[in-house]
């Protein structure tokens, strides 16, 4: 092979695209594992470091999922080419590429392991510290060591052999990584869960800003109002000084109105169905609604289970 004619660039395309995607799918591997800890290890005190959101999961889930097998591949060509000698083992760009990971690689850990101290010395459980410490050694030591295996291997001018021992490294990152990526379906559900999840964050959305509508409907004492309630839905929207967005009376599945019923002078019921349940223990704090018409000791939460609810409410 004439040196002239050698691909560089290619060489730079797969070390790049290598490292990043090991990069980034070993910092959503970090996060799933720890997501999973606190899942199992809940800490009450939700000290940065201590849990995720759902939304962070996901996200997380998803970089881990798309990356790794990118990086599995890439690895996989890049070492066959290696071993035929089709790429050049001692190239500037395998080396560069190479340092500028282990480097990026030593200041992640640092900053995870920051962040562990932090959260510790704030009060995070000493079994969530000691276990996401471990994360996150392991999975650098990890890195470094295939990096450092990479070099003595496919360096030095001798013939690279790549031995039982790696393939069984292999097969246990693998498993670990594929592991991590299910584990986080018992955390965050599946997309159908999260799905019908989100129909009911809607409905108690709307039920909340219903709740608001009709205490304007009514009004405050001394400001403007009826100082009395709607009869119906209809009477609700007529007014104007109340504002309800289009589709803020029906269930977003069955596109049917909420039901409403006067029971007292002040006194009224909203009643939705349900697919999920929802309380105070379910701990999804995303989903509850403390409207602003109430006091906070008081705060009125559409807790619910499945099937039909009706909430008792009052106007102040």
């Amino acid at each position: 092979m004439e040196e002239g004619r050698y691909n560089y660039a290619r060489d730079g395309f797969v070390y790049l695209l290598s490292y990043a995607t090991l990069l980034i799918s070993s910092v959503g591997l970090n996060f799933l594992l720890k997501a999973i800890v606190a899942k199992f290890i809940p800490d009450s005190l939700q000290i940065t470091g201590a849990a995720l959101p759902d939304e962070a999961v996901i996200g997380f889930m998803a970089a881990t999922l798309i990356s790794f097998p990118i990086f599995a591949y890439l690895n996989f060509v890049a070492n066959r080419m290696l071993k035929a000698g089709k790429m050049k083992p001692e190239s500037g760009v395998r080396n560069w590429l190479l340092y500028i990971t282990m480097v990026i690689v030593i200041l992640t850990i640092i900053w995870q392991i920051v962040q562990l101290f932090i959260g510790f010395f704030n009060g995070v459980l000493v079994a969530q510290f000691v276990i996401n410490t471990l994360i996150t050694l392991v999975i650098a030591i990890t890195i470094l060591g295939y990096q450092w295996w990479h070099l003595r291997t496919f360096g030095g001018g001798h013939e690279p052999k790549v031995g039982p021992g790696f393939r069984i490294f292999e097969w246990i990152v693998y498993i670990v990584v594929a592991g991590a990526v299910i584990g986080s379906f018992f955390i965050i559900g599946t997309p159908a869960e999260r799905r019908a999840k989100t129909l009911d964050n809607t409905r108690v959305e709307r039920l909340s800003n219903i709740q608001s509508a009709v205490q304007d409907y009514y009004g405050f004492k001394g400001g403007p109002g009826h100082q009395k309630l709607p009869v119906n839905f209809d009477q609700l929207i007529a007014d104007a000084n109340v504002y309800i967005a289009p589709d803020g009376l029906i269930d977003p599945v069955t596109k049917q109105r909420f039901e409403y019923k006067v029971t007292g002078a002040k006194a009224y019921e909203l009643c939705a169905t349900f697919d999920t349940v929802f309380s105070k223990d379910s701990g999804d704090v995303t989903n509850s609604v403390v409207p602003a018409t109430e006091p906070a000791s008081s705060a009125q939460r559409f807790y619910h289970g499945v099937g039909r609810k009706c909430f008792s409410l009052i106007v102040n």
